[in-house]
């Protein structure tokens, strides 16, 4: 790897390479390495300690903020907003490029053998919904992303810790999340959180559905036939649900019972 920079001696550095090639490379004091292992994707990005491909980023710590290494400076104790940055920063990479698999920004909980999908954005209550379905006894695979198998439709989780976010802004890590085998989709809920207000929603159409999951779909427009497969594949036997929600534990409750199979 040429560069146009002289590099730092004094930090190790690895590389996480993606399914297509693309290599993300990392540089910090040697002594975070631990928390760095803590912070990798789950899949999506092989860490290398020899680099064998492309790097097409790379990203650092100092103390206050995410850096690009060998041109600022590192550092010593970086604080958890950097390594947030860090662990999101990873994640977007690895997921924008899977190979036969599609990320989707939701939380995915699992019933029955079934899974129960909730998209929605940073901050949509994905975590907060996983949090209480573990309370409840029920299985959860991610907060973060539902990995969909293109060609069929099956899904798993971004196995890594919840995160909830805390008043004073600092993230709390849960180690609820487990690993599960794929999973036939039974429900994808687009419920956004109404304070004060109940469980309102109702069955959609199929092509409403795609639509809405594909707004959700970080490689839709990079990768859109695949994506649009995937959607196709995992929603052909699903409840398709659109409305609101109120306090997570009885969402959840509702919701699973949407997703579990119907005994005749």
């Amino acid at each position: 790897m040429t560069t146009d920079f002289e590099q730092d001696p004094s930090l190790v550095r690895r590389w996480g390479v993606a399914d297509n090639g693309d290599v993300y490379e990392v540089a910090l004091r040697p002594h975070l390495l631990d928390e760095l292992r803590r912070r990798w994707p789950p899949v999506g990005l092989d860490r290398r300690t020899i680099p064998t491909g492309p790097v097409v980023a790379r990203i650092g710590l100092s103390d206050a903020w995410v850096v690009v290494p060998d041109v600022e400076a590192a550092g010593d104790h970086p604080p958890s907003i950097a390594w947030d940055l860090l662990e999101r920063s990873l994640a977007v990479f690895a997921s924008l490029r899977l190979i036969g698999r599609i990320a989707v920004h939701s939380a995915v909980i699992g019933c029955e053998g079934r899974a129960l999908l909730v998209p929605a954005s940073s901050g949509g209550g994905k975590s907060t919904l996983t949090q209480a379905a573990a309370a409840a006894g029920a299985e959860v695979l991610s907060d973060e992303y539902a990995l969909i198998d293109s060609n069929s439709g099956k899904v798993t989780g971004w196995n890594r810790p919840v995160r909830i976010l805390k008043p004073t802004g600092e993230v709390e890590r849960l180690d609820i999340a487990t690993r599960s085998s794929p999973l036939v989709v039974g429900c994808v809920a687009f419920v956004s959180f109404l304070p004060g207000g109940g469980n309102r929603w109702a069955q959609i159409s199929p092509g409403r559905a795609i639509g809405l999951l594909l707004s959700h779909v970080p490689c839709a427009e990079s990768r859109p036939d695949e994506a649009l497969d995937g959607a196709l594949a995992a929603l052909r036997s699903a409840q398709l649900l659109e409305g609101t929600r109120g306090e997570a534990a009885s969402a959840v409750g509702e919701l699973l019972t949407q997703t579990a199979p119907r005994h005749s």
